[in-house]
């Protein structure tokens, strides 16, 4: 056998031995895979689409009562007594750091903030008796449909000192309200009012203390409101009440919790100017004429902690 017939004989065997290879994987291939029914379609391999998450509508909120059913509701002014508005022991209000102004002359105050929840009185776009524009401040806020609701100080009691045998009532009262109601606005200072020190201080909302000085309050017979937050309702002055000298006064949205009426009102709570830098007030906070100026340049609706 020559050369030549060796190599070809080797070529042809090296072909024959790959092909038998090929064809043994081929057959075990085969027979690894399932067998399908006949008439069985191949199974799609498209890959199944990826489910839409849908985000949850907000909670409903109490519908917008009509100016007629408006008009028929008790008006929350501070003279007036509303025993469906809420109190400290029914909320925990937490300042929000926002003013609350009406859009409307008179917008609805509800005791809840559930869908259901009828209006139980109405707040108005002024300020009764000295026709100053309103605000409130916001304590809380619940989520839903339209902004949702907002816990709001009130400037009325929900009952007087003295009713069914009980000698306090709580000094502030507070109610919910649609915040679509309502144009609401960021603020960084606050009122506080330590009632034990004897001092009123502006303070941040980065805990910064603006200004503070101390002050006259009132007695145990008349005390000053403590442990009650409220707000700022006005700030003006009134030529009447000599004692003030012209400088601003600072109404709060608060009541003694003692005393159902003082000087023809019912024992509002404000901060004012007195000649006088010692003695003690019938409830009120008795300031400088420096701090009069500094609180008048708070914003009315700005939050007011007595502590």
């Amino acid at each position: 056998m020559t050369r030549t017939q060796r190599t070809w004989l080797w070529s042809a065997g090296a072909i024959l031995l790959v092909a038998v290879v090929v064809i043994v994987l081929v057959v075990v291939h085969a027979s690894a895979a399932p067998p399908r029914a006949a008439g069985t379609a191949a199974p799609d391999r498209t890959p199944s689409p990826t489910a839409t998450r849908t985000t949850p509508p907000p909670a409903a909120i109490p519908a917008a009562p009509s100016a007629e059913a408006l008009a028929t509701l008790p008006l929350a002014y501070h003279d007036a007594v509303v025993p469906q508005l809420l109190d400290g022991t029914t909320v925990q209000p937490a300042n929000q750091w926002e003013i609350a102004t009406p859009r409307a002359p008179l917008v609805a105050l509800f005791a809840s903030p559930a869908a259901d929840a009828a209006p139980v009185a109405t707040l108005a776009s002024t300020v009764a008796t000295i026709n100053r524009p309103a605000a409130t401040a916001v304590w809380g806020v619940s989520d839903g449909a339209d902004g949702g609701m907002v816990l709001v100080s009130t400037p009325a009691r929900n009952r007087t000192p003295g009713d069914g045998g009980v000698a306090d009532a709580p000094s502030a009262t507070f109610a919910w309200a649609r915040a679509a109601d309502f144009t609401l606005t960021a603020v960084t200072e606050m009122v506080h009012v330590d009632v034990a020190a004897s001092t009123v201080s502006i303070v941040g909302r980065d805990g910064a203390v603006r200004t503070t000085e101390s002050a006259r309050l009132g007695t145990p017979d008349d005390p000053t409101p403590a442990a009650t937050s409220t707000y700022l309702e006005a700030s003006y002055v009134d030529p009447t009440i000599g004692y003030t000298e012209g400088h601003p006064i600072a109404l709060t949205g608060a009541h003694s919790s003692r005393i159902p009426s003082y000087g023809g009102n019912a024992a509002l709570t404000a901060l004012h100017f007195y000649p006088d830098p010692t003695g003690s007030s019938h409830g009120c906070v008795r300031v400088s004429a420096a701090m009069t100026d500094a609180l008048a340049q708070l914003p009315v609706g700005t939050a007011i902690d007595f502590r």
